[in-house]
């Protein structure tokens, strides 16, 4: 072992310790695109990026004289086989490339013996001498010179770099030198390598269900994928767009995406496929899922069992036509990922809900003919990132000049995805009003899976209303003019199939103040207390601790009373749905034909959110399911 790596032994140790020794180069498919580099500066009075100083001699970065050029130069004195180390990601010697550097020989001069190295798969090379390459052949005492060392003595040509070395070369102890406008003209940088990630890396899937993958290529302008299962048929197939189809068989298989650019370069998931669930009857229980409150009801506690479809909220349009995805909750995203998942785990089907209250200018906007096409398009870029299958189409309210931009949306995601699940909320209906069912939404018909009618909170101290209930299955009137079935019935009259008509449950209920129950009259918006996530069927049970239940067979309607005013000391009654309201809203949807429900929301029927208990869920599993 000679002198030169005695005296590096415990520098080496040292650089790799800190990560100064860069990594071999990695490989990359031949051969590689290398972008120029004119000039890639090492010091010009700072050390220049990518460049960083990793030397093992004393030395200052801020020397003030003498200066060749700008404020500072690099002074530094060096004891034997001490020296300045340069590190750098990966560069490549082009033919002529040239290390230059101004070398100021101090009091030493002519007695400085420097080595100029390069650092090539974490080794030293063995270099050159660089005083023969400077101005006059020699490193001159007390003035400054310019060396240009050719790059091609170093190392060998193409090789990857990661470092130069200016290092004292007799293994004795200079005087201080300097060194200023230090750089390598002719280097060039290789690319990163290519590399592909795939989302989500596990899953399980039903027999027969379906999974969306995604796969993100770096390293390479061309970003295609190359999708199949490693298995082959027997482990289920996959389209060009990365949505994976279970095979009937249970087991655990493998999807792959392969790089087109670097088809050496992929990604595998890994599929569970489950014995699929039995199959659900002909209605549905759509439930709404809110990530404002999603703490009440946990995503990993949501009972799938008691649904056929989730809808999950909310992405909103922006009138730009892009939209924003973080489904109202800081851990939004995740969250409408876990349920995704977990919704194909159990065989049922996911939908994202878009838009709700409030957003009535983004929908304009966003569905405009300027902006429908980039719309569409990223509403499908947010079903196929998030694993869904379908949108809910929640515009509301949909007025007069609305309506042929809403059936242009709705048409065009059917054509762009004819498989998708496209779902709408709509308005209940005053029976003193039935052409309030208008005959123009038979139009969107043909496009939708579902038109479920917002039958909640169908009462208010309007003039001349008697109190009501807030989602009466019948008992219409004059003067409390609302029910489940007149508004099923009205859209039906309207043209509305109904195979295609839902009805609203509500899992929270109305709390009214100064009125003690049904059939009395208002006073004035001051009799409303509360309702939408203010009165949750948690918080309703713990009020009826001290109140009365009731039911009203002619409205077949639940309801609770308080001798003892509640909540703020005024509460006398709270009209809401209760398990016995939900098996009537069952019966009558299986007796008359009637395609399911919406439930608003999922958050607020449960009851623990540590163990998911949520009672009205299970009362609509045993009335609309089998």
């Amino acid at each position: 072992m000679n002198r030169l790596v005695v005296g590096l032994v415990s520098w080496m140790a040292m650089v790799m310790a800190t990560g100064g020794n860069a990594a071999r180069a990695e490989q990359t498919e031949a051969p590689p695109e290398l972008v120029p580099v004119m000039t890639s500066w090492i010091y010009r009075d700072v050390m220049e990026a990518p460049w960083q100083d990793y030397s093992w001699a004393q030395r200052s970065l801020t020397n003030t004289s003498p200066v060749a050029a700008g404020r500072y130069s690099i002074s530094t004195t060096m004891r034997a086989w001490e020296g300045l180390y340069f590190n750098t990601p990966p560069l490549s010697a082009n033919p002529g490339a040239m290390l230059t550097v101004r070398v100021h020989g101090g009091s030493a001069g002519t007695n400085a013996v420097l080595l100029a190295r390069a650092v090539v798969n974490g080794n030293f090379t063995p270099g050159t001498e660089l005083g023969p390459y400077c101005t006059g052949g020699r490193i001159r005492a007390n003035a400054w010179v310019t060396c240009d060392v050719p790059v091609s003595l170093l190392a060998p040509q193409g090789a990857a770099l990661t470092g130069l070395v200016l290092q004292e070369g007799r293994g004795v102890n200079l005087s201080t030198l300097y060194f200023d406008e230090l750089g390598v003209r002719g280097l060039t940088a290789p690319p990163p390598p290519v590399e592909v990630a795939i989302q989500p890396t596990s899953v399980t899937v039903p027999a027969g269900g379906t999974q969306t993958f995604t796969a993100t290529v770096t390293g390479s302008t061309n970003t295609a994928v190359t999708w199949s299962v490693q298995e082959g048929s027997v482990g289920g197939v996959i389209s060009a767009a990365g949505v994976y189809t279970a095979p009937a068989t249970a087991g655990t298989y493998h999807v792959t995406a392969t790089s087109q650019a670097a088809p050496s370069k992929s990604a595998v998931a890994t599929v569970n496929v489950t014995r699929a669930p039995p199959p659900l009857g002909s209605k549905w229980v759509s439930g709404y899922y809110t990530g404002w409150n999603a703490e009440m009801y946990p995503p990993e506690k949501v009972d799938f069992s008691a649904l056929t479809h989730i809808l999950v909220g909310r992405v909103t349009p922006n009138p730009d036509g892009t939209v924003n995805t973080q489904f109202d909750n800081s851990n939004g995203p995740a969250i409408a990922r876990t349920l995704s998942r977990r919704a194909h785990e159990a065989g049922r089907k996911a939908i994202i809900m878009v838009g709700g209250a409030g957003e009535h200018d983004g929908w304009v906007g966003a569905a405009s003919n300027a902006n429908r096409a980039r719309f569409v398009q990223n509403l499908l870029n947010a079903m196929d990132s998030f694993g869904y299958d379908g949108l809910d189409i929640d515009w509301e309210p949909v007025e007069p000049a609305d309506k042929p931009f809403l059936l242009a949306l709705i048409q065009e995601l059917r054509a762009a995805r004819p498989q998708m699940l496209l779902t709408m909320p709509i308005g209940w209906v005053n029976s003193n009003f039935p052409g309030d069912a208008d005959p123009w939404f038979v139009n969107l018909a043909p496009s939708l899976d579902q038109m479920n009618v917002m039958s909640y909170e169908m009462t208010g101290p309007w003039g001349g209303w008697l109190s009501w209930y807030t989602s009466a299955l019948k008992g219409e009137s004059g003067l409390h003019p609302t029910s489940v079935s007149f508004s099923l019935n009205a859209w039906v009259n309207a043209g509305i199939p109904k195979a295609k008509l839902g009805m609203g449950i509500p899992f929270y209920g109305m709390a009214w103040r100064n009125i003690t129950g049904p059939y009395q009259p208002y006073t004035d918006w001051s009799d409303y207390v509360g309702s939408d996530n203010s009165f949750t069927y948690k918080k309703i049970l713990e009020l009826s601790a001290t109140g009365t239940y009731r039911w009203d067979d002619a409205a077949q309607a639940s309801y609770v009373t308080f001798d003892v005013p509640v909540e703020d000391g005024t509460v006398r009654w709270i009209s809401y749905d209760s398990p016995q309201a939900i098996a009537a809203k069952g019966a009558f949807t299986h007796d008359n034909g009637f395609g399911g429900t919406i439930i608003w929301t999922l958050n607020q029927g449960c009851t623990d959110p540590a163990t998911g208990a949520n009672p009205l869920l299970d009362a609509v599993k045993g009335a609309f399911l089998p």
